[in-house]
């Protein structure tokens, strides 16, 4: 709005608003990764049914069963055991894949801070209820600003999980160096409960065929009830 002497009006003034720390981390690696990784993303339907039954059974009443985000970890360590080098690490001088023994899933959790990723170690051999545990504290830490450096290094792969806010698919970015992030989306409630896993991985690391046949056994994985 211009005042009748020409001069803007102050309510017009765009409001600037300084990234927060987590926001400014979160900025600077998905500009490196947009700028540095070749990344493909495929997409794959996968029934979840045989998966929350078994959640229910884990449940403990009066509580709950685990996260499905716990129990996905532990699907994808399994099947990360099988295709070790989406379980790896870029190297840039000289070019080589740095694979990883151990395989620790990052879990992205929403914070009214921002984007963080905390670490599930070794989660293809933990027990669920272990991994369940850590993801729940460490959940309530990250939310609260109290994370440690423990509950956030190391990771080799990402889940990121939008289908709590309705997002059926979508494009996860990768988290440099590692080769490959998965995203969840919504699953259906009817039929064979069906949601869709979207996989980013680096075209340096792996091709297509490779990716197809990792994201294959995590359908599987999942379909014979994690």
């Amino acid at each position: 709005m211009v005042s009748p002497e020409g001069a803007s009006d102050a309510t017009d003034a765009p409001d600037l608003r300084p990234l927060t720390r987590i926001r400014r981390v979160v900025a600077k690696r998905m500009t490196q990764a947009a700028q540095t990784i070749p990344a493909v993303t495929i997409h794959r339907d996968a029934p979840y049914a045989a998966l929350l039954q078994r959640r229910r059974e884990l449940a403990v009443p009066p509580g709950r069963g685990p996260a499905i985000d716990a129990m996905l970890a532990v699907v994808v360590a399994r099947a990360l055991a099988k295709h070790d080098l989406l379980n790896g690490s870029w190297v840039e001088d000289p070019p080589a894949v740095r694979v990883h023994p151990a395989r620790h899933i990052a879990i992205a959790v929403d914070t009214s801070q921002g984007l963080v990723a905390v670490v599930l170690r070794d989660a293809d051999t933990t027990p669920i209820e272990d991994l369940d545990r850590q993801l729940g504290e460490m959940v309530g830490r990250a939310r609260a600003g109290k994370l440690s450096l423990e509950d956030v290094a190391d990771a080799t792969f990402t889940i990121t999980n939008l289908g709590g806010l309705g997002v059926t698919s979508f494009t996860p970015m990768i988290t440099p160096p590692q080769a490959a992030v998965l995203g969840v989306g919504a699953v259906a409630a009817d039929g064979d409960r069906r949601g869709t896993l979207s996989l980013t991985f680096d075209h340096r690391i792996v091709d297509g065929a490779d990716a197809a046949r990792f994201l294959a056994d995590v359908v599987a994985g999942i379909e014979q009830g994690g």
